[in-house]
């Protein structure tokens, strides 16, 4: 509970730097009150120079590749399960080509603020899903708490948790984008007040008292444990629409420095169709290569996305204020130690240190362990698409098979061997 409470209010907190410093950018150089397609990097570039903006755009995007093949992985994973349900079989590496075709036409509107509905579709089909899934622990609670059992704590999972924690409230990537279309970008503490206790409100009493009720037994997705298959049925279909929405929101940034790369007219034509169609479709089929929504998110989570979410908002808001300071008292000194330790609060310095040693912490530890489970283990997580779909015929119907039946329900207790709505287990 503790490491859930700290691990909103830190996001949070670097959040909000990150809305104060675009605020400052636009009130310093009038450039910035323009459409602008690469905020964050823009941000790193004032702050420390040209290096860092080239470094940050390489973290951000990177992430937002990263994170789109996540999300996409979650939809494919959803979609399959819900056609599962109805009898209909599917793999995830059949409804991730599904997915892609789905959102191919959408990517191409130009950026979140000509498509701001779809948030809100995303935040009711998520606040919707969360009530039914509680509704569903309601009902399996008699029957699966008592068989529950829990794992032993280990640094190793106690640091993937840390970047699973980071990934769902690390939406920074896209922060300076959302904070410079807004209407009014002033507001914008209030809007990450009123999102972030949104986010824990909704993190929070699922993965407790799903932790609670099924203990380890719980997969990559808590909906797999849901024993009642309607309810189950219901919630992939709910979640498969926020995660369809919010892949367009997550990889706009991507694809509008893409454009920006190749010099490519803001307008719509031919240009942007062709370059939102490559990286669209090159972040699908890097997917399809690691085919395994918990591995990709442990390795996003723990590698670029400590930078965007931890490090960087606070050092960049050190280094705009400090200087906006000392263009504002007149100073002749220079952008240095010194007068970060002169015009910068003592108490914000050890509250960054301390943030700065927790994400360079995760950032290495997660992303060790995720990248050995990949391509060290002697037990990989998961076959790649590509395997699957260039085997033979009857190797792909014997996996297909195997797959619908297995990826959309999850029994409960110490073994896995809990049933509650009379359907078996192995």
């Amino acid at each position: 509970m503790i490491t859930l409470i700290v691990m909103c209010l830190i996001p949070f907190y670097t959040a909000t730097l990150l809305g104060n410093n675009w605020i400052i950018m636009k009130t310093r150089w009038s450039e910035y009150s323009e459409h602008c397609r690469n905020p964050y990097p823009e941000m790193a570039q004032k702050a420390l120079g040209d290096g860092m903006g080239h470094f940050t755009s390489f973290c951000t995007y990177l992430t937002v590749f990263g994170g789109t093949a996540v999300f996409s992985l979650l939809a494919a994973k959803t979609l399959s399960e819900v056609l599962n349900g109805f009898g209909v079989p599917a793999t995830m590496c059949s409804t991730l080509i599904a997915v892609g075709i789905i959102l191919w036409p959408c990517v191409m509107l130009k950026s979140p603020m000509h498509f701001w509905q779809v948030s809100i579709v995303a935040t009711v089909s998520t606040v919707t899903a969360v009530a039914l899934i509680l509704f569903g622990y309601a009902l399996d609670v008699n029957g699966c708490h008592e068989h529950s059992a829990f794992p032993e704590f280990t640094p190793v999972a106690a640091s993937n948790s840390l970047a699973t924690i980071i990934f769902a409230y690390g939406g920074h990537p896209c922060i300076p984008t959302i904070v410079h279309d807004m209407k009014t970008p002033q507001h914008y503490f209030r809007c990450f007040l009123l999102s972030y206790i949104g986010l824990f409100l909704l993190y929070t009493p699922v993965s407790l008292l799903g932790f609670w009720i099924y203990g380890d037994s719980v997969s990559d997705s808590i909906i797999s444990s849901i024993q009642n298959d309607t309810l189950r049925r219901g919630i992939s279909i709910l979640i498969a629409v926020h995660v369809f929405f919010s892949v367009l929101i997550i990889v706009n940034p991507l694809l509008q420095a893409s454009e920006h790369v190749f010099r490519v007219k803001q307008e719509f034509g031919i240009g942007r169709f062709i370059i939102r169609t490559i990286v669209f479709w090159i972040i699908i089929f890097s997917a399809a290569s690691v085919p395994n929504f918990g591995v990709v998110v442990n390795l996003v989570g723990g590698s670029t996305l400590p930078l965007l979410v931890l490090i960087f908002p606070p050092l960049f808001a050190m280094c705009l204020e400090v200087k906006q300071r000392l263009e504002e008292d007149g100073a002749k000194e220079e952008f240095g130690f010194k007068a970060i330790l002169k015009y910068h609060s003592k108490l914000r310095l050890l509250l960054d240190a301390f943030i700065y040693v927790l994400g360079f912490y995760v950032m290495f530890h997660s992303t060790y362990h995720s990248i050995s489970s990949i391509f060290f283990s002697e037990n990989p997580p998961t076959r790649s698409c590509f395997t699957t779909w260039f085997s033979s015929s009857e190797n792909l119907q014997n996996l297909t098979t195997s797959t619908s039946h297995s990826t959309h329900f999850q029994c409960c207790g110490a073994f896995r061997n809990i049933s509650l709505n009379g359907q078996s287990c192995f």
